[in-house]
């Protein structure tokens, strides 16, 4: 019995040594399966003018579409001649190039290698001077091209412009004076200030010009740079330049990155500050200084942080200036989850911010989901732009990444398309929409499939919460009879069809309940210019189990849009004026009337845990995250967590656009602002925010300023109606004229021909622009370059508008066969009363 006890124990002695034995051999080998990000390889180009460093290029491993690569633009002179420094950090390079191309990337205009460069202690510089094929006040594509020792290729990008009349240096040192100014508190900066309302000098997280001078010269706050300033150029004309300056300044030991903003004209007298705009926003920390009692110190920063939670609210994830941090506060352990940059690799290349993070989901158990998308600093994909999914598993303090999805356009283009639709369902499929296309991706299986492609903005909305989205089966939506409704989370689909003498459009979401509107299609009226009008005679809000929750109807009264902001629907209404039988014209059919509301009562639930801002002195307004529950910092764990490896490579592609429909891209001071198929949207949207719009070849579709005081398109000449013609047909047969084509649009317009369609058939590589509710002052743009504007009028008559003055519009009237001016302030209150109904063209570039 003795032995047998003896035995026993011994078994049991053996077995947990056993244990012990595999659980050290297994965890040494989790160790030796993990690693942390390698450090970033890459050198940085910059652009040498009169000693000072600008645009700073940052290599891309693969050929990207140069259209949409438009992070600087490089003024040359008649010289060709270009100054560059290369930060090799190290690096061994076997070759240097560079080519240089049309702005759409489609034709090659030089290709040469470059062997005469000078290396030194902090690089490399070189000269080089481009060859005599470039044509002034032109936009082409300047590629560095960097060959590796392994024989790959790095690619650096700048768009290079040859012309004396840009006054680049003079610009440039406008912009370096005022921002030193700003550091030494000089009044001169005053003049060029436009203190009001619209500057908030309760916070230093944004100052812009109409802040005050104690405000833009950092008030109390005893700042100090650190490092070189980045200074690029991202838009330049004769009059106008967009300039932006990077840097990072420390206030009581504590990091900021600042960027600034400037817009300034050129005057022969004196420099003007047409806008400023400053952000600060502070590098995160990871210590116990940050903790207090229930709450985090983010610091000076945005008030709009990505933060989610679990559902208990025990487990956050937020970003903080490109950072991703979880706070477990079951466990007490502060991860920070991945950040290109620390304290070992600090330098331009891991602080350059082209790139976001979205946390996808937050689980209970402490473990997180989240989305690197954009440029990759370092690690594996190094130099790529494309969308990197990663899994932090809080058990083995390990992230790894699920998938990767290479993107061949800019950053900015990306963060647009992600802020459409990003969401991670249940079973882990990703949900993306790229390029009006929506695709699921299983993070498992590792493969993707398309649910709907061809898209447009206005064919499919996507609720806040990105978990619902409705999109119509056709994308005409004067031909569609049917709206898809999905939940991405369940997988659940239904569908809403209308009978074949109605249409149906999706007009948004109120939570996770669908908001579509009805329009019979006898009313749908498509105008000569080629827009149509979709009058809507009822809107429904409908919960996905086909439920109706309301329906709203008013007799002889339509709806054209529909705005939804919070729990608001606005409705845009128009409402027959006279009847169809007794016009011709389709201008006259409807007249605009007062907009009306649905206000939604339905309270969302808030967070556990929230952000909040508050005051304190010389920092002025800080953020902070107010936690559910107390915590103690002395017992807080901090943690990074290493990269587990894996055999093979996780990329995914997706699919191959087949998106028709032409876009147009506004771009503000930091990159591409939103994507339009409707150019009137675009250029509305660019005149608001002072951006410019390009079309997807990356060439100019408008833009601001730059304007001379003034212009007349003399080729155009007086014309009157004759018989058999109308004032339309008289004033498109004077575009074809002025282009060279002598054509009968009378005719063209009998046989059914839109504007537009005689527009583009007739004027080579022309792109027809319907301009409607444009004002006159942005439509001048295009008189300044030499095309001329037509403008509808409510008694179906048209007018070209083909000169401008300070004072004055010039108007070719066929109605009474006379050129004559009119007064700015009056022609601007008689186009608005007829609509602002404007049609013009641009040139394919």
């Amino acid at each position: 019995m003795k032995k047998t006890i003896i035995k026993i124990l011994v078994c049991i002695a053996t077995f947990f040594v056993a244990i012990a034995i595999i659980g050290a051999i297994t965890n040494q080998g989790n160790a030796d399966m993990t690693v942390e990000m390698s450090p970033a390889e890459f050198p940085l180009v910059s652009v040498v003018r009169n000693g000072m460093n600008i645009n700073s290029m940052h290599g891309y491993a693969s050929r990207m579409k140069e259209s949409f690569i438009r992070d600087s633009v490089t003024p040359i002179g008649e010289d060709r001649k270009i100054s560059l420094h290369i930060d090799t950090f190290s690096f061994k390079m076997k070759a240097i190039g560079y080519e240089v191309r049309s702005v759409d990337g489609t034709r090659l205009i030089e290709n040469t290698e470059i062997s005469d460069y000078r290396s030194n202690e902090n690089g490399i510089d070189l000269d080089i001077t481009l060859k005599d094929l470039i044509e002034p006040d032109t936009e082409y594509t300047l590629t560095i091209l960097i060959t590796k020792d392994s024989g790959e290729l790095i690619r650096y990008y700048t768009r290079i412009l040859q012309s004396e009349s840009l006054f680049t240096d003079e610009k440039l040192q406008f912009v370096k004076r005022f921002h030193e100014n700003t550091f030494t508190k000089n009044n001169d900066i005053v003049k060029y200030l436009e203190p009001n309302s619209e500057g908030d000098n309760t916070t230093f997280n944004k100052v812009n010009i109409h802040s005050s001078f104690s405000q833009i010269t950092w008030g109390n706050l005893a700042v100090m740079k650190m490092g070189d300033v980045n200074t690029t150029i991202t838009e330049i004309g004769s009059q106008t330049a967009s300039v932006l300056l990077e840097y990072v300044v420390i206030v009581s030991e504590e990091k900021y990155k600042i960027t600034e903003y400037y817009r300034v004209k050129y005057g022969t007298e004196r420099m003007y500050l047409l806008n400023f705009e400053r952000t600060m926003n502070q590098y995160p920390q990871m210590n116990q200084d940050i903790f207090s009692s229930s709450k985090i110190m983010i610091g000076i920063s945005s008030p709009e942080l990505e933060k989610r939670e679990s559902e208990d609210g025990n487990m956050i994830a937020f970003v903080q200036e490109n950072t991703i941090y979880s706070f477990n506060m079951v466990d007490n352990k502060y991860v920070r989850l991945f950040s290109f940059y620390d304290n070992e690799n600090w330098d331009n290349r891991t602080l350059f911010d082209k790139h976001k993070i979205r946390i996808l989901t937050v689980e209970e158990t402490g473990n997180v989901r989240f989305m690197v998308y954009g440029y990759m600093n370092r690690g594996r994909h190094e130099g790529s732009v494309g969308i990197q999914v990663y899994y932090f598993n809080s058990m083995t303090n390990t992230i790894e990444e699920d998938i990767f999805i290479h993107y061949d356009r800019s950053y900015e283009l990306l963060e647009k398309e992600i802020e459409n639709l990003a969401y991670v369902s249940k079973d882990n499929v990703l949900y993306l929409m790229l390029d009006g296309t929506i695709c699921a991706v299983d993070l498992i299986a590792k493969d993707s499939k398309v649910i709907a492609s061809g898209l447009t903005e206005d064919s499919y909305k996507v609720s806040e919460n990105n978990k619902m989205i409705a999109w119509q089966s056709d994308t005409d939506k004067t031909n569609n009879k049917e709206l898809i409704l999905l939940n991405l989370n369940t997988t659940e689909e239904s569908r809403t069809t209308v009978p074949d003498s109605q249409r149906i459009a999706p007009i948004g979401f109120m939570g996770d309940d669908v908001i579509y509107g009805v329009a019979d299609s006898k009313d749908i009226l498509t105008d000569k210019a080629g827009e149509t009008i979709f009058p809507m005679n009822q809107i429904i809000i409908q919960n996905e189990q086909g439920e109706v929750l309301k329906q709203y109807k008013q007799d002889a009264v339509f709806v054209t849009e529909g705005l939804v902001e919070d729990n608001l629907l606005t409705l845009k209404r128009i409402s027959k004026s006279i009847t169809e039988e007794n016009q011709d014209t389709t201008q006259l059919l409807y007249e605009q009337i007062e907009d009306d509301q649905i206000l939604n009562a339905k309270v969302e639930e808030s967070t556990q845990n929230s952000l909040e801002s508050v005051a304190i002195q010389d920092y002025e307004t800080v953020i902070q995250v107010v936690l559910k529950k107390t915590v103690t910092p002395d017992t807080i764990k901090f943690m990074t967590p290493k990269e587990v490896l894996f055999e093979g490579g996780r990329e995914i592609s997706l699919f191959d656009n087949d998106n028709d429909a032409p876009k147009y891209y506004v771009y503000d001071p930091y990159g591409v602002d939103s994507d339009w198929t409707d150019p009137a949207k675009a250029v509305k949207r660019a005149f608001d925010i002072t951006g410019v719009v390009r079309s997807e070849s990356g060439g100019e579709v408008w833009a601001p300023g730059n304007r001379m005081t003034k212009n007349q398109i003399m080729k155009i000449t007086e014309s009157i109606i004759e018989e058999g013609e109308s004032s339309l047909s008289v004033c498109l047969d004077s575009i074809l004229a002025f282009e060279g084509i002598q054509k009968s649009s009378a005719a063209l317009l009998a046989s059914g021909m839109t504007i537009s369609d005689i527009l583009e058939e007739n004027i080579e590589e022309s792109q027809a622009l319907i301009l409607s509710g444009c004002t006159l002052d942005s439509v001048l743009y295009y008189v300044n370059r030499e095309i001329p504007v037509m403008a509808m009028l409510n008694d179906g008559n048209a007018v070209l508008i083909v000169g401008f003055n300070e004072l004055n519009t010039v108007i070719m009237d066929p109605m009474t066969g006379t050129i004559y001016k009119k007064g700015m302030l009056d022609s601007t209150q008689w186009f608005e009363e007829n609509g602002n109904n404007f049609i013009c063209y641009t040139k394919k570039e």
